[in-house]
């Protein structure tokens, strides 16, 4: 026998809540059987609003912290090859002209031009800083500035990365308080749709099985079956289930 699928996710409860509002709202202006009393449809419609909405508002903090993240590590990844040039034309320069090891500390190479890991965006982040500051000392004490990229074009990106990395905390924060609003109007939606669910049941209790279900179906319920069950006519909703073995 079809089993009925409690909804479990906010498409789900929220479908079945819009099917619910529309069924019952074209059954009283056609004069038919109205299978949910009046208060019941309201609070529905009301909270049916109200999650609407909340849900509507997490999907675009969704979108704007997954656009946050993206742009941060875009900018992130760039520094990143900055400073990787920078680190090129640092070592092939004291290559070229011979010059003192020394110049490599200045910007955090070792003395056989090892690179340091950098591998977190605060690292990242950190390391630009010591390179700009790195040229500037390196420039007081004799060498010439670096070029290909200059400190002036690392603190340019430098400055953008710790622009678009502090937008996205505050993004995550956005995305995590319209999570709970969503989270905390579940409950209630939970319990309007069983209780629409056990009214239409009770209304339909006179009625066969298949009967009960087409019309459990338009106010918004859902059924599953298994592979070698017979599919209720007209039902779109069907998902079939592979036994268990």
């Amino acid at each position: 026998m079809p089993k009925y699928r409690v909804p479990d996710s906010d498409s789900t409860r929220l479908d079945f809540m819009d099917k619910t509002i529309s069924t019952a709202n074209k059954a009283a202006a056609d004069g038919k059987t109205e299978r949910i009393p009046a208060d019941l449809l309201a609070a529905v419609t009301a909270h049916y609003a109200l999650y609407s909405n909340a849900h509507e508002a997490m999907q675009i903090a969704l979108g704007q912290r997954v656009g946050e993240t993206a742009e941060a590590a875009a900018i992130i990844d760039k520094l990143r090859m900055y400073i990787s040039h920078m680190w090129t034309a640092v070592y092939h320069r004291y290559l070229r002209e011979g010059q003192s090891p020394s110049v490599l500390a200045y910007y955090r190479l070792g003395s056989d031009g090892t690179r340091p890991p950098i591998t977190k965006q605060q690292e990242v982040l950190r390391m630009a800083d010591a390179l700009i500051s790195g040229d500037a000392k390196a420039v007081d004490d004799g060498f010439a500035p670096i070029a290909q990229p200059t400190a002036a074009e690392l603190q340019a990106v430098r400055d953008t990365a710790r622009s678009e990395t502090s937008d996205a905390p505050s993004a995550d924060s956005v995305y995590d308080e319209a999570q709970a609003t969503v989270a905390s109007l579940r409950p209630e939606a939970d319990r309007l749709i069983k209780e629409v669910r056990d009214y239409v049941t009770f209304s339909a209790r006179n009625m066969d099985a298949p009967s009960q279900r087409r019309i459990l179906r338009n106010y918004g319920a859902q059924y599953y079956y298994t592979p070698t069950e017979k599919i209720d006519e007209g039902d779109e909703t069907a998902v079939v289930e592979e036994e268990a073995a």
